[in-house]
């Protein structure tokens, strides 16, 4: 009797220490689950701590848009330039309660837009080919030696076109795609270059602001020749005007804001040009700007957040400002500069 009961107490003993450890596992994995919790969930509201403070920027820079706009209109000048103007200044990370915002504002319409690649006609999206050839100029310009700046330019022109032919040797439509179809449509952001079959990771420019040279808006959106960097302008206008134009575009903004087009190509340099050409250069050209785009960085805590926001701001009654993306972006590259990532480098 007495070994039986050793053996019991033996047993009991055994049974309460699996108990405690089971209860101590549980009570470990609550407090684990409970502090992930916490975690998670601070994290979601200092994530959204600084998505208010971005969107409260983001509002000011819509409304300092706005206000030149109306400044313009009453002043009846309507240009839009990387040197006057108040939205074109760069935002050093400035305290705001317990947060630091940086902030700039780029103009979308002094880059290419790869929706020029098409026009649209009674039969679709057709693509223009002077157009392929001036973001090929481009792309040799900025994207690294071993590149074929060709073929992604009649790739991306395959891209947006509506037909599914292959219009040239360096082409690509649905049959070469695997994984995807070509959308036949306008592009929506400038990243869809990447998403091309001839694109390699090899080919991502050596600056990373290189990016910033190309956009993705309507097709016939023109180009802003006051805020265009020379990248941009050796690809559309000296195409057409050689590195002369270019040259006495650069030189005139200079002294101030080129404000009428007319006057521009009343220049020596371009008065000399064919008539269909200096017509396509006054159809293509601009002095002021409707797109813009508003880069926000926020910090908290050492944790930090990025706001890329794009805005369409209407000149008329009826258009009004709108949003046009919202996008929370990580932080991979620095906040690019106010108006063009290059325009300073000149």
């Amino acid at each position: 009797m007495g070994v039986i009961k050793r053996y019991q107490h033996g047993m009991a003993l055994i049974i309460v220490l699996m108990l405690f450890a089971i209860l101590s596992t549980l009570a470990m994995e609550i407090l684990f689950r409970q502090n992930r919790f916490l975690n998670r969930a601070d994290n979601l509201l200092q994530w959204d701590k600084r998505y208010q403070y971005a969107m409260a920027a983001e509002v000011v820079a819509q409304q300092g848009l706005i206000d030149d706009l109306q400044d313009d209109i009453k002043n009846n000048a309507q240009l839009d330039d990387c040197v006057e103007e108040k939205w074109a200044v760069q935002l050093p990370p400035t305290p705001y309660e317990d947060a630091f915002l940086s902030a700039s504002v780029q103009d979308l319409q002094g880059r290419f837009n790869l929706n020029w690649l098409i026009a649209d006609s009674p039969d679709g999206f057709v693509r223009q080919q002077d157009r392929v050839r001036e973001l090929e100029q481009l792309l040799d310009e900025i994207l690294p030696d071993q590149s074929n700046p060709g073929r992604l330019a009649n790739e991306m022109a395959d891209w947006l076109d509506s037909n599914n032919i292959v219009d040239e040797a360096e082409g690509a439509e649905d049959p070469e795609y695997r994984d995807r179809r070509t959308p036949n449509m306008p592009a929506t952001h400038e990243s869809e270059l990447r998403a091309l079959l001839g694109f390699q990771a090899t080919d991502m420019p050596e600056d990373p602001m290189a990016w910033g040279l190309l956009t993705a808006l309507p097709p016939g959106t023109s180009l802003n020749v006051n805020t265009a960097p020379q990248q941009v302008l050796n690809a559309v206008v000296g195409s057409l005007a050689g590195p002369e134009g270019v040259k006495a575009i650069i030189d005139s903004r200079k002294e101030e804001p080129i404000s009428d087009i007319g006057s521009l190509l009343a220049m020596p340099v371009f008065s000399e040009m064919d008539e269909e050409d200096r017509d396509l250069l006054n159809a293509r050209l601009g002095v002021s700007s409707e797109y813009f785009q508003v880069m926000v960085d926020v910090e908290v805590d050492g944790q930090l957040s990025r706001l890329v926001t794009r805005l369409f701001r209407g000149g008329g009654e009826g258009e009004p400002t709108a949003v046009v993306s919202r996008q929370v972006s990580p932080l991979l590259t620095p906040l690019e500069p106010a108006c063009n990532p290059f325009y300073n480098e000149e």
